[in-house]
């Protein structure tokens, strides 16, 4: 299965329809391909295009092995912030980071060089660290309560 080429068909389909693709992943282990869109959908509009992509999806059965799960949802609000083009988009965000040391949740305040200006409250006295993009393990946008 070339995963690539459906991706950027599916990219195309789903522009067409004013949507976008966020992420396009087949686990091999469930026979689950899943279609993570980065869109504000409620229920009705997400299972009209659940649906609406299981169709447009047919014609691949035969280049994915056997029978498959269609799993379309949202990226939600504390989506993954996957790359440096991204986290650049989230200065200004409250978000999550973490580290093989540490966790801190905050307001992302810049990102120079490499390097995560991340503004949080640590006993009530605001603190700024600092923190390596390359020495992350997962960066996402965090809810605030």
């Amino acid at each position: 299965m070339d995963l690539k080429a459906i991706e950027n068909d599916l990219k195309s389909y789903l522009e067409s329809k004013n949507l976008h693709l966020f992420e396009l992943n087949y686990h091999k282990s469930d026979q689950t391909l899943t279609i993570l869109l980065d869109d504000k959908l409620d229920l009705d509009g997400l299972e009209e295009i659940s649906n609406d992509l299981s169709n447009y999806m047919d014609k691949y059965e035969n280049d994915i092995e056997g029978n498959y799960i269609l799993d379309v949802s949202t990226v939600g609000c504390e989506r993954p912030i996957r790359n440096e083009e991204e986290l650049i988009k989230a200065i200004g965000e409250y978000i999550y980071v973490k580290t093989k040391e540490d966790e801190v949740y905050g307001y992302l305040k810049k990102y120079e060089n490499g390097i995560l200006s991340i503004d949080y409250k640590e006993k009530n006295i605001d603190k700024i660290k600092n923190i390596e993009y390359t020495k992350t393990k997962k960066v996402r946008y965090a809810v605030k309560f």
